[in-house]
């Protein structure tokens, strides 16, 4: 599946035919960054990959609720792992959304360890040496 976050309102809501109407006129600039237009509107964009570990899905709403307390029903669109998103005014950078959201994902991971990895590391350093002295006093 081929997404693309593009910054605009359009009143649909259905598949779109990227590849005949859009992907064939997206250059890439030198640095990397991708160029396009849409309805005359210049677009910039950056091609991103999720962390490994992590799956983005696309979530349908099915039928729209009346009032906020109802409950949504949302519907399995599709799964990602690769995305491309657009600004139309600006150029790609480590401030958009995505980016943020991308770089938190990282460090949310870093806070939440709470120094597991350290621990279990010394855990089984610990528990080498304590077979090693085992084998030597049995004479191994």
């Amino acid at each position: 599946m081929q997404l693309q976050y593009i910054p605009a309102t359009i009143d649909g809501d259905g598949p779109a035919n990227l590849e005949k109407f859009f992907t064939p006129y997206t250059d890439t600039l030198p640095d990397g960054t991708l160029q396009n237009a849409l309805r005359g509107y210049p677009l910039l964009g950056k091609r991103k990959t999720l962390p490994e570990g992590y799956t983005g899905v696309i979530l349908q709403e099915t039928k729209k609720p009346l009032s906020s307390d109802e409950d949504r029903t949302l519907t399995f669109g599709g799964a990602f792992r690769e995305f491309t998103y657009w600004n139309y005014d600006r150029n790609p950078s480590r401030n958009d959304p995505f980016e943020k959201a991308l770089n938190w994902l990282q460090l949310a991971e870093v806070l939440h360890n709470d120094g597991q990895d350290e621990l279990q590391e010394k855990q089984e350093s610990n528990t080498r040496v304590a077979e090693k002295s085992n084998q030597e006093n049995n004479g191994l």
